[in-house]
């Protein structure tokens, strides 16, 4: 094992290469807790005091905490694998979806999008490419799906779910407008990769699950269409979203490329492409 730092001009990261896995994690990490977790990066999942968060068929999320700079942080802690030996094969001899996001989480931080801070991504070495990759990311206490949020909000007194969905709408909106401004795509905008915070200054939105996160490309204004209508039809049935909070969220959204005034167009074009009916404009506005 030779745990080393990775030197940029702000000694910001921290390398450690074990016999089967290498990890990169930010500098607040000790060497020797970086080495820890690169030789056995499996145990933090099986640990019985880590908390299921998400299964799905090639990953799996908990809740724990890893010790950084010898105290317990609480992190969002993935697993993430392949469904088919194919798929490993591919995935081993690309970059690992967790360096991957660790890199990309860390940029879109820079180019101010809200998403939560990774701090430690774990990949299998050449000749362990079939072994699946982990990333830990910072735990926004408190953030809850969008439409979790969305039914807590339904419980509350009118006058504060009516504040609170607005913010959510208009965060939620100025977050997408940022990421696609900044020429990043996310081609799996549901609820599941939105939470929300409520706070007393308002709500905060933040985007996860940068696995569909990439360059918009020539087709820019058709993918920004196609995300922006993966959004639409996801909340389509979602508690308490009414016509004025679309109108909200899309005045934010355009708002970011200082354009609002083709939002009825935008708003007709999103109706079709989510294979939604359009509901009155005049109700919206």
């Amino acid at each position: 094992m030779q745990p080393t730092d990775q030197c940029a001009s702000t000694r910001t990261l921290r390398l450690a290469v074990c016999d089967r896995y290498r990890a990169v994690a930010v500098g607040e990490f000790t060497a020797a807790e970086v080495t820890c977790l690169a030789a056995a990066p499996e145990q933090i999942v099986n640990d019985l005091r880590a908390l299921v968060v998400k299964r799905g068929r090639s990953a799996l999320v908990v809740r724990t905490d890893l010790t950084i700079g010898g105290s317990p942080t609480t992190v969002a802690y993935k697993r993430c694998g392949s469904r088919t030996r194919l798929r490993q094969f591919v995935r081993g001899v690309r970059t690992s979806a967790a360096l991957r996001n660790f890199r990309l989480g860390h940029r879109l931080l820079q180019l101010g999008i809200a998403t939560p801070r990774p701090v430690l991504a774990v990949s299998p070495r050449w000749h362990q490419i079939l072994c699946p990759s982990y990333l830990a990311t910072e735990w926004i206490e408190g953030a809850v799906p969008l439409d979790a949020f969305a039914r807590r909000a339904a419980a509350w007194p009118a006058a504060r779910q009516r504040a609170a969905l607005r913010d959510a709408a208009a965060s939620l909106g100025r977050l997408i407008g940022t990421l696609h401004a900044q020429g990043i795509a996310h081609r799996d905008l549901k609820s599941a990769n939105l939470i929300v915070r409520e706070r007393d200054a308002g709500v905060d939105v933040f985007l996860v699950d940068l696995d569909g996160a990439s360059r918009l490309g020539v087709r820019a204004d058709a993918v920004r269409l196609k995300n922006l209508a993966r959004l639409h039809a996801a909340t389509n049935r979602m508690v308490g979203v009414t016509p004025s909070l679309r109108c909200r969220f899309l005045l934010a959204y355009l708002a970011v490329f200082s354009n609002s005034s083709d939002w009825k167009a935008v708003w007709r074009q999103l109706g079709k492409a989510s294979r939604i009916p359009p509901r009155s404009v005049r109700r919206a506005g």
